[in-house]
């Protein structure tokens, strides 16, 4: 687990509820805690995605679960080789990950991986709400929407 100095310091500010910032490196990404409401997975550049690795991620994501209801940022960045399996499982089924989250928006990098996490969230519907845009941009976008609906 690593800490950033900036994230310490905004966890103890006074009169805020601490938090204690995390930073999760797994095989294929980064799992960083950015705030009580939002979770950051990234992809590393040029990993082969397999199920495994997918497995280890979200067995992380699971660990972190106990702590309340969040939104979910998934950066994929380039166009990296997937394993077939990775698309043809349900990597959520029986995990449990939707008593954690409100949303994930996943920021596909490019129209081929923006095509087949659309595929993915077709075929395996889930919980919770999961869309699916180009840009890092526009997924944030829609998760600030989806937090500030949730608290009306």
């Amino acid at each position: 687990m690593m800490f950033h100095l900036r994230d310490v310091m905004h966890a103890y500010r006074p009169g805020s509820k601490p938090t204690l910032p995390m930073l999760i490196e797994t095989r294929l990404a980064t799992i960083e805690k950015v705030g009580a409401e939002l979770l950051e997975v990234r992809f590393k550049p040029d990993v082969r995605v397999d199920r495994a690795g997918i497995d280890e991620i979200l067995n992380e994501r699971k660990r972190i679960c106990p702590e309340g209801l969040r939104n979910i940022l998934t950066v994929i960045p380039g166009e990296p080789d997937f394993d077939l399996d990775v698309l043809t499982t349900d990597h959520y089924e029986g995990r449990g990950l939707e008593n954690c989250t409100r949303a994930l928006a996943v920021a596909a990098g490019s129209s081929l991986n923006e095509h087949m996490a659309g595929l993915f969230f077709a075929y395996f519907p889930q919980e919770f709400n999961a869309r699916v845009f180009n840009s890092e941009q526009d997924a944030r976008k829609w998760l600030d929407a989806v937090g500030k609906s949730s608290l009306s």
